[in-house]
């Protein structure tokens, strides 16, 4: 969906816009999937291998209550470490300013 205003004047970020920042930590990560609702995507996953070859996971999750559930705070987008298939670590890397419209790397 490529609406980029919630209700008000929130923004929403577009697919694109997500995953340009992705390609800012990570070149080789690859979209895997996303979530949706009326507002826009809500949920992006998207992953890379690191240099052992082990999953490094990036997942954008916007601001709200969501359908399934889950539910953010913010609007972020956080990188999880995996040892073969066992998540060992993970961090915020980036938060969205929906009041200018950009990302401030964490």
């Amino acid at each position: 969906m490529e609406n980029s205003f919630e209700k008000g004047s929130e923004r929403i970020p577009t697919k694109e816009e997500v995953m340009e920042v992705v390609f800012r930590f990570d070149a080789n990560a690859v979209f895997v999937g996303e979530l949706s609702d009326e507002r826009g995507i809500y949920l992006l996953e998207a992953e890379s291998r690191d240099e052992q070859g082990d999953r490094v996971e990036y997942v954008y999750q916007r601001k709200g209550t969501f359908p399934d559930q889950n539910s953010s705070l913010e609007t972020v987008i956080h990188v999880v470490y995996y040892d073969g298939e066992v998540p060992v670590g993970g961090k915020n890397i980036a938060t969205y300013k929906s009041e200018t419209g950009e990302w401030e790397s964490v």
